[in-house]
């Protein structure tokens, strides 16, 4: 059979959203997930599923690639489109084999490994002009008691690398938040263990000022913008997005982002996240993501079909710049929102966090102008319910 995309994570609700961009525009995809009940399968659009669960790429990523293979050496594909940092590593890292039966739109290895090491992105940052928070990278252990002395407090621990593999099987780790001296070298060193060399950062404080701008680029030039305002994430002090709207294009924000991403000889999709220091009124780079992120049906909604741009770049070769869209489209992930309410009324983080009584009220808009929800479709309802139904299972196995 011939199909025009393998969609892997089908489980995540990314992908999910990738499959309904593309399904609506006509475009055949092939959906393999480690799930029998994953979200993408539950979807109308979806036509055609790989009949047995992929192994996850964070559980074995012998057998993913291994699974991969088999499916496209059955069928001809177009592009393989994926969802998760953890499926990007492992497929960007096996490309030369993968290419053999489909495109992959990725960059380099040389330009995909420094927005995955996350100290190579902020260091190529730093060289081109653009802001970033004050960061130590360690060379050796010796160094970590002089910088635990200079740095202010609290403190942010990041890795290098959201996923490490120990074998065939992933580890993953978010950011570490410190408040002294011995709280800093107790967690460093521990997280050093899986992770090696984590980096040290200034936290910069404040909430609701992370900004995104979602990216396509062809070769290093620009093809499609779109600036993203985060109001509320998950965890709170810094992580997945839940509640966030398309905004008036920042010229800071965008001219930050070309620089990058034309250094870095871009093509493919990405997000450049940023968040607005309240010291300075200056954005500060967090992090790149390269590839399909979790805002993306902001953009969508908002009129800039990146899933569907993506794949017609593929095959084309090229798209039309896509200049304008539509600002105040606002989309929710209820889940996170969810988990991100709860985190407000118990936290224990020495970090800023957002105001009880305002996160409740927040909480409970549930209809506001050109509102939208994360995973929820009238037409293709049974994805949305399964995520309800997983809700309450959690919430009856907390009681």
């Amino acid at each position: 059979m011939v199909y025009d995309v393998l969609l892997l994570d089908g489980e995540d609700r990314i992908a999910l959203s990738a499959l309904r961009s593309l399904a609506r525009k006509n475009v055949s995809t092939v959906v393999a997930a480690s799930q029998k009940r994953a979200l993408s399968f539950l979807s109308k659009y979806c036509k055609t599923k790989v009949a047995q669960p992929y192994p996850h790429p964070k559980e074995n990523r012998s057998l993913f690639l291994q699974a991969v293979r088999n499916t496209l050496r059955k069928n001809d594909f177009g592009v393989v489109f994926l969802a998760t940092d953890c499926a990007l590593q492992t497929i960007s890292d096996n490309r030369k084999e993968i290419t053999q039966y489909a495109r992959l739109p990725l960059p380099s290895c040389e330009s995909m490994n420094k927005v995955l090491d996350k100290s190579q992105t902020l260091k190529l940052a730093e060289e081109i002009g653009v802001p970033t928070p004050k960061t130590y990278f360690i060379r050796n252990l010796l160094e970590l008691r002089d910088v635990s002395e200079k740095v202010t407090y609290p403190a942010v621990i990041r890795p290098r690398w959201s996923w490490v593999w120990e074998g065939d099987k992933a580890h993953y780790s978010r950011v570490k938040y410190v408040e002294s001296t011995t709280e800093l070298i107790a967690a460093y060193q521990n997280l050093h263990g899986k992770f090696p060399f984590p980096m040290i950062q200034e936290y910069v404080p404040g909430t609701g000022r992370n900004y995104s701008m979602a990216a396509l680029y062809n070769n290093s030039h620009q093809r499609a913008l779109c600036c993203i305002k985060v109001d509320r994430t998950f965890p709170v002090s810094g992580g997945n997005s839940v509640s966030r709207e398309s905004v008036a294009m920042d010229q800071r924000i965008r001219s930050y982002t070309s620089k990058l991403l034309e250094a870095l000889d871009w093509h493919g999709v990405a997000e450049v996240e940023f968040k607005l220091d309240p010291r300075d009124n200056v954005p500060k780079l967090m992090e790149i993501n390269g590839r399909f992120w979790a805002s993306m049906d902001v953009a969508i909604n908002a009129g800039i079909d990146f899933p569907y741009l993506l794949y017609r770049l593929t095959m084309d070769g090229d798209v039309p710049y896509v200049s304008s869209y539509k600002v105040g489209v606002k989309c929710r992930w209820v889940e996170g929102d969810f988990h991100h309410l709860q985190s407000v009324f118990s936290h224990k983080c020495g970090v800023q966090y957002p105001h009880k009584m305002k996160t409740f009220l927040d909480f409970l808009k549930v209809y506001e102008k050109n509102l939208h929800y994360d995973i929820f479709d009238s037409g293709d309802i049974y994805p949305f319910l399964e995520t309800l139904r997983e809700m309450g299972n959690n919430w009856n196995h907390l009681a």
